[in-house]
């Protein structure tokens, strides 16, 4: 199996909701829609002047998997829903060495189903930019082990996942990848060095984390 080595995305200042296409032809038209309508924005205010700001999707009831890195250290946390409205949210859930994290929010969206996929597999994912909220498009280049650097500056381990083209920047950490209408992969880092390339942890390395998760409120741990 191949080997990547990623640089964790860094995170940028609070982005309105709207609707609109990032990076031209979209490929699948069912993945867009349900990307659009189960995706979320993450504010997490605690560690900087300005919030930490990622994104994020429902995958399960009540339930909105993002990455560790944007929650870590947080005092309180908001989504920002696909019809704009910005409600709180808890964590109560974080692998800080997975770098993913789920958040209980109390409303009705239909989540995501999860599923892997395969190299070659094109899909859609939710970045929030300039007052839109934004189905970008993405091909799965090949399936790796990715030499992840831990989000607590203490070396780094190897995840599943994926490399992907896609444009991917600042603040996109915790975008889930829908392909064929099924939730495949987060993204959690892009190369500093190649434009289009980056990496998604593998859907099912989210599995345990989901399963055990509550509603009631976990330990987020120190700031990155």
């Amino acid at each position: 199996m191949r080997r990547g080595r990623a640089v964790l995305l860094g995170l940028v200042g609070l982005l309105p909701v709207g609707c609109g296409d990032e990076s031209g032809e979209l490929h699948d038209d069912e993945s867009i829609e349900l990307a659009l309508a189960a995706s979320v924005r993450v504010e997490a205010e605690g560690c900087r002047t300005k919030a930490s700001i990622g994104a994020g999707s429902f995958v399960g009831d009540e339930q909105v998997l993002t990455v560790a890195h944007v929650v870590a250290g947080s005092e309180q946390v908001h989504v920002v829903l696909a019809d704009g409205s910005r409600v709180v949210a808890t964590v109560v859930a974080i692998d800080r060495d997975k770098d993913l994290a789920v958040l209980h929010v109390e409303r009705e969206i239909t989540p995501l189903s999860r599923s892997t996929m395969r190299p070659g597999a094109r899909g859609s994912f939710v970045v929030y930019r300039d007052d839109q909220a934004l189905a970008s498009a993405f091909e799965a280049i090949s399936f790796v082990d990715i030499d992840m650097p831990k989000i607590d500056h203490d070396g780094s381990s190897l995840r599943r996942g994926y490399q992907i083209r896609a444009t991917v920047e600042k603040g996109d950490s915790g975008a889930v990848l829908v392909s064929n209408g099924v939730a495949t992969a987060v993204i959690f880092a892009r190369s500093t060095a190649t434009d289009g390339k980056a990496w998604a942890v593998d859907i099912t390395e989210a599995d345990a984390l989901l399963a055990g998760a509550g509603d009631t409120p976990v330990d987020v741990g120190e700031c990155t």
